[in-house]
């Protein structure tokens, strides 16, 4: 059929990170058009359909206390401090155990605050048993200052199970606020930034040798430096059933995020209608064999 082209050709619009079906259903789908078998694509797409709606999002978060877990936590959910459901801000740690705060409008997405490495008497090994780090789908790990050996070897645990972490670097805006109190003259926002970047990912490479990626953020405006650019980075790395959910759950108003949540939808309608599509032209609503 002409429009299983069509189909195919759709999904070129779109990058990598921004698709919501993968290459193999989409090839799958385009094959059973055109080879007639539509109750088969039909299937594929519901299952698609099914795997996007449904798909859980669990973030795992990690820090040290005072390293603005909670208030990162609640910037993810776009809950405000004094909201009912937010992490607590500004309180000793005295658990050793995680704590889910799921998302308040995206009930398939939870963001779960792990106890810091260094507050716990565990080995990275163990710490990641303890906390089930089956059940996430990446890890986060949070710093106010450097990063310590701890962080660092709880990374390379992680990579040894073939799961994804991303280190974050929060209270931006209060390096530069000092820094531009204490040194207004030579106060130069860029230079400071590097620096702080530089720093952070020399003393990771030391430990890690290699040099992950450092993301540096302000909790309280998530508009700002590399906040957006992580936010792509995780739509990246995700399974492409698992972007919509999490693109649903972006709360940055940049240019970047509106596009994603738009192509999103616009895929997720697409599919629709060619599943309706397709099933108008099947005898009896599908009840009928391709073969």
């Amino acid at each position: 059929m002409a429009w299983a082209s069509s189909f195919h050709a759709f999904f070129k619009n779109f990058k990598r990170e921004s698709k919501i079906i993968s290459e193999d259903n989409i090839t799958l789908i385009k094959a059973y058009i055109e080879e007639n078998k539509l109750q088969k694509a039909v299937s594929v797409i519901e299952r698609a359909l099914r795997d996007i709606e449904d798909a859980p999002l669990n973030i795992a978060v990690t820090g040290e206390t005072g390293a603005g877990k909670s208030t990162f936590i609640n910037a993810l959910r776009g809950v405000g401090h004094e909201e009912k459901d937010a992490a607590p801000t500004g309180v000793v740690e005295t658990t050793m155990k995680r704590t889910p705060y799921p998302h308040p409008k995206l009930p398939n997405v939870t963001i779960w605050d792990l106890p810091g490495i260094g507050s716990t008497t565990f080995t990275p090994q163990n710490y990641l048993t303890e906390m089930k780090f089956g059940e996430y789908d990446f890890f986060i790990i949070i710093s106010a200052t450097r990063f310590k050996e701890n962080d660092a070897q709880l990374a390379k645990a992680i990579a040894k199970m073939g799961m994804n972490f991303y280190f974050v670097r929060t209270k931006i805006d209060s390096d530069l606020d000092n820094e531009q109190k204490f040194k207004p003259k030579s106060f130069n926002k860029e230079k400071l930034l590097k620096k702080i970047k530089d720093y952070c990912s020399n003393h990771l490479q030391e430990s890690l040798y290699s040099e992950p990626p450092v993301f540096l953020v302000c909790n309280f405006d998530i508009t700002k430096y590399d906040f957006p650019k992580l936010e792509t980075k995780l739509l990246q790395d995700l399974p492409a059933h698992k972007r919509h959910v999490f693109s649903l759950s972006l709360q940055s108003l940049t240019e970047a995020t509106i596009n994603c949540k738009r192509d999103s939808l616009k895929q997720k309608v697409f599919l629709e209608a060619v599943k309706a599509g397709v099933l108008a032209t099947i005898p009896l609503g599908g009840m009928i064999s391709d073969e």
